[in-house]
C-alpha cells in the first residue's frame, strides 16, 4: 500500500486534518503519481517515514542521502499533515486561556509526534548518576545529536557563494516553516515578556524533560542586564510549571550560542535545587543564602517580586566590579570578566532565583580558562560550563561511550588502545586502585571528575577564605 495514504492517516488520527484529500493530492504531485481515492491506512509512522524517504532519494526529492538531508526532507512531509504555523499559534492561545498546562501539553506534544523532538535518539543517550559531597550528580553521554555528515559539509562548501537570506543562526524565529535546517515542522509561539516579544519552542535534542528555549524576537547578542530579571520572572509567572535561566554572556563561563539573547526552560528538577544552605540571610520579606554548590551561587527566594528584583540587580551589579586579587577574581582587564548565570523558578507560592557568579578570565597557568574545567580534567569534559551543567546536569561527549567502555577492558584485563591516551593517566590510578570492577565504578569515577569540572568553575571556593570571601561580598550587596 502507498506509504502516503499512511501519512495521510496519521494526520487525521492526530485530528491535524479534516479532510485527507487536498494534503494527499499535494503529496502524490510530489511524488509524481496518479491522483487516487484515499484509503485509511494504519501503519507505524516510523516505518511509513523511512519508505517514503527512502522513495524520495530515489527519485532525486533530495540529496545527499545523508542524516540531515533525511532530516530535513522528513521535517517537510510532516508539514502537509500538521497544521500550520498560523493554526498552532491561534490552538495553543485559545488552549492557554482555558487551561495553561493544556497548551504546552498540545506544542509539546505535537512537536513529538511529528518528530521535531527527537525522541528515539533521545533514547539512546547514556545516563547515569554520582552522589558527590553535593548532592546527587546527574550525567548524560549524549549520542542523539548526530555529527556533520562530509557529504553535508560538502554540500555546505558548495553553496558558500550562495547570498544567504533567512535564518542568521539555529534559533532564530526564522527557523520556523524553514527547509534547510530541518525546521518544517518547527512550530514557535510567541509570547511577551517585559514588554519585549520573544518566542516560545521546544529545543529538538532535549537534554532533559520539555526542555524549551525563548527566544529574542531580534537576532541580538546575549547581554546580562538588569531587564533579565524581569524576564525571568515575567516567564514563570506565564508558566509556573517551569524553570527558566540563561546561559552567561560572555565566552569560556557562556553557552554555544552568544550572538542570539535567548533562556532555556523545561519541566525538570536539577540537582542544584537540593543544594544544603551554608548561610541564610534575611531582608525583609526575602530569605537570601549561599548554598553549599561547586558553583558559587546566591539563592533569593520571596512571595515579594519587586524585593526580589530589587536586590537581585543588587547583587548582579556589584559583582559587575567585583576584585578579589587573592582569589584571582579581576572583573576587568582585557575586557569585562564577571558575569552571572541566572535561574528561576516557582517553589510553592514563591519566587526563588538563582545567581551563580562567574568570571572569564584566562591567566599563563590556565590559558582555557581560570574557573573553566582545567587541563586535569578535559579528557572528560573541556567545553563551556553552561546553565545546564551548572545546575549539577553534565552532557558529555558522545565519544565516552566507546572510551569508557575501552577503559573498562584496560582496567580489567590490561588491554591497550592507543586512542585511549587522553584517558591513560586516569585509568592507570583507576587500575592501581583496584576500586572499578564493572562500568558502575567506572561512571562513578566519571562523576568524581565531573564533580571537579564542578568545583573548578566555581569563583568562591568552597573552603574558608572563599566562604568568608562570599559571606563579606553578600554583606556588602544587602546592606
Amino acid at each position: 500500500m502507498n506509504p502516503l495514504f499512511a501519512l495521510v492517516t496519521y494526520g487525521l488520527k492526530h485530528q491535524w486534518i479534516v479532510d485527507p484529500n487536498p494534503s494527499l493530492h499535494k503529496l502524490l504531485q510530489l511524488y509524481n503519481l496518479p491522483l487516487s481515492p484515499f484509503k485509511m491506512v494504519d501503519e507505524p509512522i516510523d516505518l511509513v517515514m523511512e519508505k517514503l524517504l527512502d522513495l524520495g532519494f530515489d527519485l532525486g526529492l533530495f540529496e545527499p542521502n545523508t542524516l540531515n538531508e533525511r532530516d530535513a526532507f522528513e521535517a517537510y512531509l510532516f508539514d502537509f499533515v500538521m497544521p500550520s504555523p498560523s493554526e498552532t499559534k491561534m490552538t495553543f492561545l485559545r488552549l492557554y486561556q482555558q487551561n495553561r498546562r493544556k497548551a504546552f501539553d498540545y506544542l509539546y506534544h505535537l512537536s513529538m509526534d511529528v518528530n521535531y523532538i527527537k525522541t528515539k535518539r533521545i533514547a539512546q543517550n547514556v545516563s547515569f548518576h554520582y552522589p558527590s559531597i553535593y548532592g546527587t550528580i546527574d550525567l548524560t553521554i549524549n549520542l542523539s545529536k548526530p555529527e556533520k555528515d562530509p557529504k553535508d559539509i560538502a554540500k555546505a562548501l558548495e553553496q558558500k557563494d550562495v547570498p544567504k537570506t533567512g535564518p542568521k543562526c539555529l534559533i532564530c524565529k526564522e527557523n520556523e516553516h524553514n527547509y534547510d535546517n530541518a525546521r518544517m515542522n518547527l512550530r514557535i509561539i510567541p509570547i511577551t515578556l517585559y514588554k519585549r516579544l520573544w518566542h516560545f519552542q521546544y529545543s529538538p535534542y532535549a537534554y532533559y524533560n520539555e526542555h524549551c528555549i525563548i527566544l529574542s524576537d531580534d537576532h541580538t547578542p546575549m547581554k546580562m542586564c538588569e531587564e533579565t530579571f524581569h524576564y525571568l520572572l515575567d516567564f514563570i509567572d506565564y508558566n509556573p510549571d517551569y524553570f527558566i535561566g540563561s546561559n552567561a554572556d560572555i565566552p569560556i563561563v557562556g553557552g554555544s550560542i552568544l550572538d542570539h539573547d535567548h533562556f532555556q526552560g523545561g519541566k525538570h528538577h536539577f540537582p542544584i535545587e537540593s543544594a544544603k544552605i551554608i548561610k541564610s540571610y534575611q531582608i525583609q520579606d526575602l530569605t537570601l543564602s549561599h548554598i553549599y554548590w561547586p558553583l558559587s551561587t546566591i539563592r533569593l527566594t520571596s512571595q515579594n517580586r519587586d524585593t526580589l528584583l530589587k536586590v537581585s540587580k543588587r547583587i548582579l551589579n556589584q559583582w559587575r566590579t567585583y576584585d578579589h586579587e587573592a582569589l584571582d577574581i579581576i572583573s576587568k582587564s582585557y575586557g569585562l570578566h564577571n558575569t552571572i548565570t541566572p535561574i528561576a523558578r516557582k517553589v510553592n507560592d514563591a519566587y526563588q532565583i538563582d545567581i551563580i557568579l562567574r568570571n572569564n578570565r584566562v591567566n599563563e597557568v590556565y590559558p582555557e580558562g581560570i574557573f573553566h574545567p582545567h587541563r586535569d580534567v578535559q579528557h572528560i569534559k573541556k567545553e563551556n560550563i553552561g546553565l545546564i551543567e551548572a545546575m549539577g546536569l553534565a552532557i558529555l561527549p558522545g565519544r565516552l561511550k566507546t572510551e569508557l567502555a575501552k577503559g573498562l577492558d584496560f582496567i580489567l584485563h590490561g588491554t591497550i588502545y592507543p586512542e585511549l591516551a587522553i584517558h591513560q593517566p586516569w585509568l592507570n590510578a583507576l587500575k592501581q586502585s583496584n576500586q572499578v570492577h564493572n562500568m558502575a565504578d567506572l561512571e562513578a569515577a566519571v562523576g568524581d571528575k565531573f564533580k571537579t569540572v564542578l568545583e573548578h568553575a566555581g569563583v568562591f571556593k568552597l573552603n574558608d577564605s572563599g566562604i568568608q570571601a562570599m559571606d563579606k561580598f553578600i554583606q556588602n550587596c544587602i546592606q
